[in-house]
């Protein structure tokens, strides 16, 4: 009876008293929030507040162009399959942390009818940032960009003897691209960011040396052949661009520059135009510009138009 008549009044003193034991409290979209105990109706008063968001979306358009009795380039008879799939990850509190992590994978199938199959685009892309608040649309940030093909990469040419002869180019991280930078950010609310690298580091790896003997040369991608990588230091500047223009069509942009000390600034853009037909078909133009003083002298450009299926998770 004592002992009952004890944990009877410490049940009343805590009922009465302040409560400094936090409890967990979990409600809509993923938000856990901690309330004092001693607050048995809920004020609303959050004393730490998260929240993760993820995205998916899987896009599939097929494609296919065929000649008849044509005079020019006879065999460009083909089949084009193209697979998107980004995923988007996003944690965030009321305070002034933000952590987000995004994979964009692009592969694309072509077969010509002259037996030739290749992955014409064959781009993954994953990307992990930090970011904290400074100021209201001021932060600063944290981030790694890491980049490679998944399939390997071929140059077709005719031999002497009219064979067609194709060459290893790239492959599976080969090569293997990072960028890691630190620095600002500007935000333009429910329009897009521009991220300045103040210090910035771009790492190349070849992981398969064979390429070297195929493209007999003992310098790819800026990496000679008897070392394993190249590290560059320099700066960075990225703009991201994701807009939703109207309730059809969104834009979706990301201009990515390096600049280390000796060469002039590696250039990445992705462009890419999304017009909404139905609720799962969409129209798809998607522009892409390279230019690394390493590889080539020349600015390449891709133009891509696709009409396909298109799901968001």
């Amino acid at each position: 009876m004592r002992s009952i008549g004890i944990s009877a009044g410490m049940v009343l003193v805590m009922w009465i008293g302040p409560s400094y034991c936090p409890a967990q409290h979990l409600v809509w979209q993923d938000t856990i929030q901690l309330f004092d105990l001693g607050c048995l109706a809920d004020s609303g008063t959050s004393l730490a507040s998260a929240k993760i968001i993820q995205q998916v979306e899987y896009s599939l358009a097929l494609s296919a162009a065929l000649f008849i009795n044509w005079d020019h380039d006879p065999g460009t008879n083909q089949v084009l399959l193209l697979q998107d799939i980004v995923y988007r990850c996003l944690a965030e509190n009321n305070r002034r942390f933000r952590f987000s992590q995004k994979m964009v994978h692009h592969l694309g199938i072509q077969y010509f009818f002259d037996s030739i199959t290749r992955f014409q685009v064959d781009n993954n892309q994953f990307e992990t940032r930090l970011e904290w608040r400074i100021r209201n649309n001021h932060s600063g940030f944290l981030s790694a960009i890491l980049t490679t093909r998944l399939f390997n990469g071929y140059d077709f040419s005719v031999n002497d003897k009219g064979y067609l002869v194709r060459t290893l180019n790239s492959s599976f991280l080969t090569p293997f691209t990072g960028l890691f930078s630190g620095g600002f950010q500007f935000k333009w609310p429910r329009f897009g960011s521009l991220n300045m690298g103040i210090t910035s580091a771009k790492l190349t790896w070849l992981r398969d040396k064979g390429i070297y003997e195929a493209q007999q040369t003992t310098l790819l991608y800026g990496v000679p052949s008897d070392k394993k990588y190249l590290f560059e230091y320099g700066i960075s500047l990225q703009l991201l661009i994701d807009h939703e223009v109207t309730r059809w069509l969104h834009w979706n942009c990301d201009l990515l520059l390096f600049k280390n000390s000796d060469l002039p600034p590696d250039l990445s853009l992705k462009n890419d135009l999304g017009f909404r037909l139905t609720k799962f078909l969409q129209a798809r133009i998607c522009t892409r510009i390279f230019y690394e003083e390493r590889i080539s002298n020349k600015v390449q450009l891709e133009n891509m138009v696709s009409v396909g299926f298109t799901v968001t998770l």
